[in-house]
Formats: C-alpha cells, sequence, structure tokens
C-alpha cells in the first residue's frame, strides 16, 4: 500500500501588498498596424510576506492586441490585493487563477511577483551572469534613413531585424525589396503585419515576397481567423509565424495540427506564469516548429524574467526589447544592452528603483493590514 504523501506546507503569510497603475513615456511612439504607441500602460504587482522575503511582477496592456485592458484591470487587482493581506502565498496563486481566468496580462504581474517571491529558480540564475540576443526594429520609411539606422544596428552587434507592415501608407512589397536590398545577407528580417491584412490581402502580399534573407512573417490576418491564415499559408513562399492567435497550449496544438504556421511565439503576459511560458515553448518543440519568445511592449521587469526563461531554450534572436524603448526603466540597474544582446552581469540582482515608480505613477493602492488571521 502506497502512502499518502502530506500537502505541502502553505508558507508564510503575505503581509503587503502595494499595485501601481503606471504611465510609461517611451523615447518616441512605437509604430504597430492599429496605431501608434506613446507610451506604456503598466500594472506593477509589489508582494511581501511576513519573513520579509518580497517579489514583484509586471504586465503592459496593449490596446488592439487582446481584450484585456489596465482600467478593467485595475479595480479587481485592487480586491484581490484587499483580500491577501494574511493568507498564504499558495492561497494567494489559486485566488489569482480564480479572479482572473480568461485574463492571462493581469493574472501574469500577480503570478510572476509570486514566482519571485517564492525563489523560483528561473529567477535566481544570475551568479554568472546572464546573455541573450535580441532583434532590433529597422523602423525608417525612405532608403537613405534606412540605410543609416541598419548600419547603426549592425554596429551595435545586432543580427536580426524587424519590419513592421500594413501601416498606413501601403506600399509594403516596394518597401520589403529595397529592405532586403538594403540588408543584402547581413542580418535575418522578421516582417509582422500585427493582423493588419485581410485573407485575400495578406495571401497576395506573401505570395509575391522574394524569400531572400527573410527568417519569418508574423501574423498576417486577425488573431480569431485561422481560416485565413490557413489561406495564406497556403500562398506564402516564407515561413509564417503566429502571435496574436496563441494564447494557451491548445492555441499551439491547433496551429500544428492545421499546419498554419513553421514559427510561434510567446509571451509571458500571456501564459500568466514562468513555468506556464516554458511549458509553452517546449510543447511548441514536441511539435517540430520553433519558439520566438519576447514581448516589445513590456518594461523591464518582464523583459528580465522572459530572458530568464529563455536562457538555455532559445535559439533565435529574443524580442523581450521593450525596456529598450522606456525613457526611464523601472528598475535600479536595468540589464544592459550589449553586443546586440540583452546582458546581465555576474552576481546582478533584481531591485526597483522607487523613484522611477513613483514618478510614473498615475494611481497606487496599498492593502490595508489586518489585525489577526485571515478567514
Amino acid at each position: 500500500m502506497t502512502a499518502r504523501s502530506e500537502p505541502a506546507p502553505p508558507g508564510p503569510a503575505i503581509a503587503a501588498v502595494t499595485l501601481h497603475r503606471l504611465r510609461l513615456p517611451l523615447h518616441r511612439p512605437y509604430r504597430l498596424a492599429f496605431g501608434d504607441l506613446p507610451a506604456f500602460d503598466t500594472l506593477l504587482v509589489e508582494l511581501r510576506d511576513a519573513e520579509g522575503r518580497s517579489g514583484f511582477g509586471e504586465a503592459t496592456f496593449l490596446p488592439g492586441y487582446g481584450e484585456e485592458s489596465l482600467d478593467e484591470a485595475w479595480p479587481l487587482a485592487c480586491l484581490v490585493a484587499d483580500a491577501a493581506i494574511g493568507r498564504s502565498a499558495s492561497a494567494l496563486v489559486d485566488a489569482v487563477a480564480r479572479r482572473f481566468a480568461g485574463r492571462p496580462f493581469a493574472a501574469t504581474a500577480w503570478r510572476t511577483a509570486l514566482d519571485m517571491l517564492a525563489g523560483h529558480p528561473a529567477l535566481a540564475g544570475h551568479a554568472e551572469g546572464l546573455r541573450v540576443p535580441l532583434l532590433a526594429l529597422l523602423n525608417a520609411d525612405d532608403p537613405a534613413r534606412a540605410a543609416d539606422e541598419f548600419e547603426a544596428l549592425l554596429a551595435q552587434g545586432f543580427r536580426t531585424v524587424k519590419v513592421k507592415v500594413g501601416l498606413a501608407g501601403g506600399g509594403d512589397l516596394a518597401r520589403l525589396r529595397w529592405i532586403q536590398r538594403l540588408v543584402d545577407g547581413r542580418a535575418l528580417i522578421r516582417i509582422d503585419a500585427n493582423q493588419a491584412f485581410a485573407p485575400d490581402a495578406a495571401a497576395a502580399l506573401l505570395a509575391a515576397l522574394d524569400p531572400q534573407g527573410i527568417e519569418l512573417f508574423e501574423q498576417p490576418c486577425a488573431a480569431a481567423d485561422w481560416a485565413g491564415h490557413a489561406r495564406a499559408a497556403a500562398a506564402s513562399r516564407v515561413p509564417l509565424m503566429l502571435d496574436e492567435s496563441i494564447y494557451g497550449l491548445d492555441d499551439i496544438d491547433r496551429a500544428a495540427r492545421e499546419r498554419l504556421a513553421a514559427w510561434l511565439k510567446v509571451k509571458l503576459v500571456k501564459f500568466a506564469g514562468l513555468d506556464a511560458l516554458g511549458t509553452a515553448m517546449d510543447r511548441i518543440r514536441s511539435h517540430g516548429l520553433r519558439a520566438v519568445l519576447g514581448n516589445g511592449v513590456a518594461a523591464d521587469v518582464g523583459c528580465w524574467m522572459e530572458a530568464c526563461v529563455a536562457a538555455g531554450r532559445l535559439d533565435n534572436a529574443g524580442e523581450m526589447n521593450g525596456w529598450l524603448k522606456l525613457r526611464r526603466p523601472l528598475l535600479a540597474d536595468p540589464p544592459r544592452l550589449e553586443g546586440g544582446a540583452l546582458v546581465l552581469p555576474p552576481g546582478w540582482r533584481p531591485a526597483l528603483d522607487p523613484d522611477a515608480v513613483q514618478q510614473q505613477a498615475l494611481q497606487r493602492h496599498e492593502a490595508p493590514r489586518r489585525r489577526g488571521p485571515a478567514h
């Protein structure tokens, strides 16, 4: 007869919760098919337990990317914070899963703070430092400025560039052709449509593309338009990648089963926790597909955590470059950009910059302390 295992102890109680609703200005607006983004709207969660351990996590909300908004998430996050004091971290994990079911962005800010509070091993491996190669955006719309921009990126060490298409003004095919001539094999090119095209327009563009130097073409059609992606995939001369369509393991399985893409992109904000993100990457590989990891719309807290998951799992340029867009990062010692890579030096330890948080906060909520145990 097999002996029953005892349940794990609940762990120290949560002693303090502070939420910050942040507006993080960018160096310059981030161009997307659904509009220019001048700043990041970010939820930052700070936790401390009764033994003095701390953790923090963030999620940056992007209108047009998914259905969540920070306007909707903030009051619910405040309710969860007020109920958290005195509860164990494990109980809070369960509460977050229930309260934020179907809301992975909001859940991510909480769950990654809990991961850090618990000393998740993926976040602790900085004794020898960390280096994750990144891609860079090639933004310029005319050949002369693009040439200068590209040469500067090469000099910084970048060997993969991303080009946005489906922007106002059109002319995507002609622009991509002169970008290919400009790059001339010196870097890989990723093309990102951010759901900009109807299926017929996507299929026409993908059929007309010269594959030379193009690593992949990302998310041509609307996230839920699986039939449209099938039409695009049938016409495409270049490998496709899905991003906005991928929110869970079922989406990964469907994309593989229907042969809609050779690449799938995952981000921490869509999988609500470090273990879940790693599981998603493993699932992609199990289907014989390639995974891209990283969020260009995340602050340095999220980018650091994604880089930790990327270590040992990623064999291509990471996209966790959102922190490079910020005028003022949230960490006191943010990751460094060296040789086209996100770099953490040996012995690096994450800590928030209280002044940076305070100066960029629109709202702050501190959970009231309780007298006595929670029930």
